[in-house]
């Protein structure tokens, strides 16, 4: 496809284009690694019939990633029922495409480093304590920081990156779940995608529902009993404050007037996490028993 036609801008290196009366979506990289794994990831899903995808159109440029504008598609919303089912419905799909494609086998795809990750973001944190001190209090960044050490203490002890793990979609954020005008759920994104126990994404799609619904884990087992399979590692991760340490890293990358605009919600948000995350420390130990 030549890249002609008329562009608005969606967000940085993201373009809606219309070409002949069509709607295409457009994304720029910078990585061409990247274009080349969300490529063959695409290109793997699709020789499956895996439905839960937008398929990419054919373009000569190796940086860009085209694919048809879902017109009328709308990111999931965890605080509906419908949603929760659906999207962890078509997680359990991808993960296990495993079953017919070796994504191990594969030279874009890597272990996820979530042990890492989640070391480094505990140190990051550690460096904005000052500038956090504007806006919480100091034994509420004590409170953060306690959970996180403990939990990625805990979660050493039982973590293992299995070899037989399967794909990853890596950022299962409500606006990287669609569902189209017919009802269906797809996944776009695919940037972060990499491989590792299904249980681990289980886990952070887990962490991105939990705010939504009062951070009510056992009424959440009990909605979607796929997640009483969870194994002890998978379950572990939920006690992690990584929602949290997440945007409060976030808010810091922003300009000092958006920072001033989001950081009243981010102090609401983290004292509702904070209040609630005793209960659910006490929750996922009693589950994992």
């Amino acid at each position: 496809m030549v890249l002609e036609g008329k562009f608005e801008k969606i967000k940085e290196n993201v373009w809606k284009m219309e070409k002949e009366g069509s709607y295409f979506s457009v994304k720029g990289y910078h990585s061409i690694s990247t274009a080349k794994k969300v490529r063959f990831i695409h290109n793997a899903l699709e020789s499956v019939s895996f439905p839960h995808i937008v398929p990419i159109e054919i373009e000569d440029d190796p940086l860009m990633i085209v694919q048809p504008w879902l017109d009328g598609a709308k990111a999931v919303n965890f605080k509906k029922r419908i949603d929760r089912i659906d999207s962890l419905a078509a997680l359990h799909a991808l993960h296990k495409t495993t079953a017919q494609i070796d994504w191990h086998a594969s030279v874009f795809l890597h272990p996820y480093p979530i042990l890492e990750k989640w070391k480094d973001r505990i140190a990051r944190f550690k460096g904005i304590k000052k500038a956090c001190s504007a806006y919480l209090e100091e034994s509420q960044i004590d409170e953060i920081l306690y959970y996180a050490e403990n939990a990625l203490s805990h979660i050493k002890k039982v973590y293992r990156n299995v070899l037989d793990g399967t794909l990853l979609h890596g950022d299962v954020v409500h606006h990287n779940i669609l569902r189209d005008p017919n009802g269906m759920i797809r996944f776009i994104d695919f940037d972060l995608a990499c491989t590792g126990p299904p249980g681990t994404e289980l886990a952070l799609w887990i962490h991105r529902v939990l705010p939504q619904i009062g951070y009510d884990v056992n009424f959440l087992f009990d909605e979607q009993p796929s997640l009483q399979k969870l194994d002890e590692a998978s379950l572990s991760l939920l006690l992690f404050p990584n929602e949290v340490i997440r945007e409060w890293l976030h808010l810091f990358t922003l300009s000092p007037q958006s920072r001033e605009r989001q950081a009243k919600q981010l102090t609401l948000f983290t004292d509702s996490a904070l209040s609630h995350w005793p209960k659910l420390w006490y929750d996922v130990e009693r589950i994992k028993n």
